[in-house]
């Protein structure tokens, strides 16, 4: 599907015409946590940005009502495609990098597909420059993980099933492209099938004031299942990880879908390393296979929730037949192109599915929810499609930043604990969400 675009720049309306991203798969087998060491691209000159987005696909209804008031408040605004997509090889030369270690089995990447006038607007020109010209940027995490340089080329397979070849022309800072793997042109994601619009972002606009003013005009501020994120909104504690920072943490793997579209095998060298072979018994009585990183974490949190009183919060019965943490599994958008489930990376787990139904009014119990928080998970239930089953980790303590949360905000005096090794907390963290405006492109937009 295709769309007109409005860019304003210096005064000029520029009018295109542009497509949506989706889906796209990284490569190599990585079962340990890396750190890339490619020098960060800086960002001169922070601009103010907002984008409007809705979980997968954004409807015809919140995009005319994102642009008006991008218009009313004069401000540009461009489409923006986000998904994953699969990967095969990483090339230097005639020489491979990086392969599947089984035939047939791709990685997922991340990618986020805009038009180089934004892109130079919000990350600089020298970042639209590399775009331009065909190339893809790519972010530090991915390159480290991917033992990519500039130069190299990767495969990424299209909707059709073609093969695409593409050449590595900048590794930049994660936070200058919004914690997006892959950035690309919109020619490049027409060759991919990522034609879906995801998103509306907006910059350039005379003030805050005057873009939140036009936002709450068009209906779109406290708009139900539509999620307005500001780059100087405060850091919200239920963001999750990025589907790079995912990887360094929790390994990664190599997939393949099943016939049926859903189900995934996911390469059993991963599984063997961070996944145990059977269910494992956790406090309240919940019975769960979950990745070996998030296990001493998920183990405090449940004992709190014992400690504190609030066991008969946890539907064990049901966590434990509906529940659970590891389970591989695809949905399928476009041709061969989808997004891969949180839980195929046995980071999240999920309880009290009846009551805290995806899409429904959250009903689970916020002293549970900020227990966990506390001990490095957030909370799906302010996802922009509610979720409120799902408690996914992240690695870090959540429970005291104070962002306007919908459902269970943060208390204003939570406690500090220690970490799961004993060792002390750092420091609150200090940050807003400009540098993770894109992280969750590579997941379907859930967050």
């Amino acid at each position: 599907m295709k769309r007109a675009a409005a860019f304003v720049l210096g005064g000029l309306v520029l009018v295109t015409s542009l497509s949506s991203s989706q889906a796209v798969g990284p490569l190599g087998q990585i079962v340990s946590p890396v750190s890339a060491t490619a020098a960060a691209e800086p960002v001169l000159t922070p601009t103010d940005v907002v984008r409007v987005y809705q979980t997968s696909e954004l409807s015809l209804d919140v995009y005319s009502r994102a642009a008006g008031a991008a218009n009313a408040a004069r401000a540009a605004w461009s489409e923006s495609r986000g998904g994953s997509v699969p990967m095969g090889l990483v090339m230097r030369g005639p020489a491979i990098v990086q392969q599947p270690e089984i035939a047939g089995y791709h990685f997922s990447m991340g990618v986020t597909v805009l038009p180089t006038e934004a892109i130079a607007a919000l990350m600089g020109r020298d970042v639209a420059a590399v775009v331009a010209r065909g190339d893809v940027v790519m972010g530090s995490t991915t390159a480290g993980l991917r033992d990519a340089r500039v130069g190299d080329t990767i495969d990424l397979e299209a909707a059709s099933g073609a093969v695409v070849r593409l050449t590595v022309g900048m590794v930049a800072n994660d936070s200058v492209i919004g914690g997006t793997e892959l950035l690309l042109s919109p020619a490049q994601g027409d060759r991919l099938g990522v034609t879906r619009v995801t998103s509306i972002v907006v910059w350039g606009f005379p003030s805050r004031d005057s873009i939140d003013a036009n936002l709450a005009a068009y209906g779109l501020d406290q708009r139900v299942g539509t999620r307005v994120r500001r780059s100087w909104d405060p850091f919200d504690p239920d963001a999750t990880l990025s589907m790079s920072e995912t990887k360094a943490r929790l390994g990664e793997f190599a997939y393949r879908v099943r016939a049926n579209g859903v189900d995934a095998d996911v390469t059993p060298t991963w599984t063997q390393q961070f996944i145990p072979p059977v269910r494992e018994l956790y406090p309240t009585g919940i019975n769960a296979r979950c990745n070996y990183m998030i296990q001493a974490d998920l183990r405090s949190a449940l004992n709190e929730v014992v400690n504190a009183g609030f066991a008969g919060q946890i539907d064990v019965a049901n966590a434990n037949r509906y529940g659970g943490c590891f389970n591989a599994r695809f949905n399928r958008v476009t041709g061969n192109l989808g997004v891969l489930s949180r839980h195929s990376w046995g980071a999240p787990i999920d309880m009290n599915t009846t009551t805290n139904a995806q899409g429904s009014t959250p009903q689970m119990n916020c002293d549970v929810v900020r227990i966990f928080r506390r001990h490095n998970f957030a909370w799906g239930g302010n996802f922009v499609t509610p979720d409120g089953m799902h408690f996914e980790w992240v690695g870090e303590q959540r429970d005291q930043y104070q962002y306007p949360s919908r459902y269970c905000p943060n208390l204003s005096s939570a406690p500090s604990v220690t970490s799961s090794s004993g060792g002390s907390r750092a420091p609150l963290k200090q940050r807003t969400m400009r540098a993770r405006l894109l992280v969750d492109d590579g997941w379907g937009i859930g967050e």
